[in-house]
């Protein structure tokens, strides 16, 4: 018991230790224009970092509660993983957040479509956009604005204004925004809307889908919630609980806890619709010299 708990705490040092020294490295300029990020610096610097930070915290206080508690690794394995990944399987707000940030990609685009057809210059318009900028990218506006009021280069900032969304419809309409500042001619007004276009027949699409997976997830929850009670039940159970206690009993456990992780892992992929993978991304040499 002793040796397990040791074991299990190592491991929880060493990866604060690793995360520690990632931010660390992820903060130092000379490192960044040495060589493009990692992905472990990207993941640390990516605005979902301190929703899975905080989940990653939870998950090992839970693991090492129930270790200490019942003397199980694998129980303390499973519900660790668990408090980790369940709350974002059994939440509905992320898509949602996703389709809201859409809908104001698409009013964006098509407001700065009017701006520049009003014979204003493509960096003047975008600078201008934060007065009509929805509330649900306002602020990723704001600073694309304020970089260009600082003089930075429009393709640079467009680039980092990508990164800043996080999205790939929002590298889309970056990428169309850096082709218009690239050739200066007509064509631009058009094809921002024609995207706006797109963009809201995909949130029509996404908000149809969202509404019919919302029981799928349900659906997950009742599962996870009477798996839950009827695991605390059982492990206050001294008759049915003692069993588990030795290698052989551990083993079972895993293989239970297995058979059920597949499962919900598989609903989880019947409940998620894939947004696809970015494509517009920044070297850290030249996003280090964009101003914030």
């Amino acid at each position: 018991m002793t040796d397990l708990l040791v074991a299990f705490t190592g491991l929880c040092g060493a990866a604060g230790i690793l995360t520690l020294t990632a931010g660390i490295r992820g903060s130092n300029p000379a490192a960044r224009q040495s060589r493009p990020p990692s992905r472990l610096q990207m993941l640390v610097h990516s605005p979902a970092w301190p929703g899975r930070r905080n989940r990653l915290l939870a998950s090992v206080g839970a693991g090492l509660a129930v270790l200490l508690l019942t003397g199980w690794p694998v129980a303390a394995l499973a519900v660790a993983t668990g408090a980790y990944a369940l709350p974002p399987m059994l939440s509905g707000r992320a898509p949602q957040q996703r389709i809201v940030r859409l809908e104001a990609l698409a009013q964006w685009s098509r407001r700065l479509a009017e701006m520049i057809g009003a014979s204003r210059g493509l960096e003047q318009a975008l600078a201008d956009s934060l007065r009509v900028a929805p509330a649900a990218i306002r602020p990723q506006v704001g600073v694309l604005a304020g970089r260009l009021n600082n003089h930075a280069g429009t393709e640079q900032a467009l680039r980092a204004f990508a990164d800043d969304l996080d999205d790939p419809i929002g590298d889309l309409i970056a990428c169309a925004l850096i082709l218009a500042a690239r050739r200066r001619g007509p064509g631009t007004r058009e094809a921002l809307g024609l995207l706006a276009d797109a963009v809201e027949h995909e949130v029509i699409v996404r908000r149809d889908v969202e509404a019919e997976r919302a029981s799928l997830r349900t659906t997950l929850i009742v599962i996870v919630a009477s798996v839950g009670i009827l695991s605390l039940l059982f492990a206050t159970s001294q008759t049915l609980a003692v069993p588990y206690g030795t290698p052989l009993g551990q083993a079972v456990l895993a293989v239970v806890a297995g058979i059920y992780a597949a499962g919900l892992w598989w609903m989880r992929r019947l409940s998620v619709l894939s947004t696809g993978a970015r494509f517009l991304h920044t070297r850290a040499d030249v996003r280090a010299e964009v101003p914030r």
